[in-house]
């Protein structure tokens, strides 16, 4: 069953990226959407873009690896908009460096934000829904999260960590009629390198490089999610190489481990030649 006409949507990280993208593409549905980030600034520039979209935008100033400020998110929009059709986890970051070099302080930040943000955006979400008998949750994990390349084990487990919640989540939920979608998309162009945080330059370079001249930007991978909401799908893996990476894993799983440590060191090797 397809999202209902002019739905009620949560969604974080709703300052800039896909988590905007998101938002502008709610609004061409005329969605009242509550649009959440840390930053004030961002989250306002998001809701006139809601506005000048033709939806209705209220902002809440909320950092998800806080409970106690998700459950205000979530009491701002039983108030807002007297409940959610949709809410959309989307808050993350990145960080790059092997293990054992990327600190532990930078671990437990990439798992605050990507993995128990989603956490406690569902513990408080989930109840609502449940009580409202309606509702679709769609967490944003990554191709990072079916797949797992060198130096990005922090990236790697909060995004699987992701898919798993989003799993058992829908084994929960479907007999209630809450549905629930877990988006994998691979890299496309966002400002989410720019901003992440790396062990050395070299892995700076290669995320710069790869979210900034990525052909896909965020606003075709929010249409397609949303389509995936629309369609009650579990899982959407928007582009075409996550969806041949985890078909390669599934069937051969050795010998794609092996070819994504021949593409790392000839990916490194290409961008030194450059430099």
């Amino acid at each position: 069953m397809p999202l209902p006409p002019r739905p009620r949507a949560v969604v974080t990280g709703a300052g800039s990226g896909l988590g905007r993208a998101l938002c502008e593409a709610l609004a061409r549905r005329r969605a009242r959407v509550l649009v959440a980030d840390i930053h004030a600034a961002s989250a306002e520039e998001t809701a006139l873009r809601v506005t000048r979209e033709g939806g209705e935008a209220h902002v809440q100033v909320c950092d998800v690896t806080d409970p106690v400020q998700v459950e205000a998110l979530a009491d701002a929009a039983e108030r807002t908009l007297g409940g959610v059709d949709l809410l959309v986890n989307n808050a993350g970051v990145v960080s790059a460096g092997p293990v054992g070099t990327l600190s532990l302080a930078e671990w437990k930040r990439v798992l605050d934000i990507n993995l128990w943000g989603v956490i406690h955006g569902c513990h408080v979400f989930v109840p609502r829904m449940r009580r409202q008998g309606s509702g679709h949750i769609l967490n944003i994990a990554s191709a990072a999260g079916l797949m797992y390349v060198p130096d990005l084990a922090a990236y790697n487990v909060s995004k699987a960590g992701v898919v798993a919640l989003s799993e058992t989540l829908h084994a929960e939920l479907k007999p209630r009629g809450i549905g629930v979608t877990v988006a994998s998309p691979s890299v496309f162009r966002t400002n989410i390198g720019n901003a992440g945080r790396y062990a050395d330059e070299t892995l700076r370079t290669l995320a710069v490089q790869m979210t900034g001249t990525a052909r896909i930007g965020p606003d075709v991978i929010a249409r397609k999610l949303l389509k995936a909401v629309d369609a009650r799908s579990l899982y959407s893996v928007p582009m075409a190489d996550a969806r041949w990476g985890w078909r390669m894993r599934r069937l051969f799983p050795s010998l794609f481990v092996r070819a994504i440590g021949v593409m790392d060191r000839r990916g490194r090797a290409w961008l030194l030649r450059r430099r």
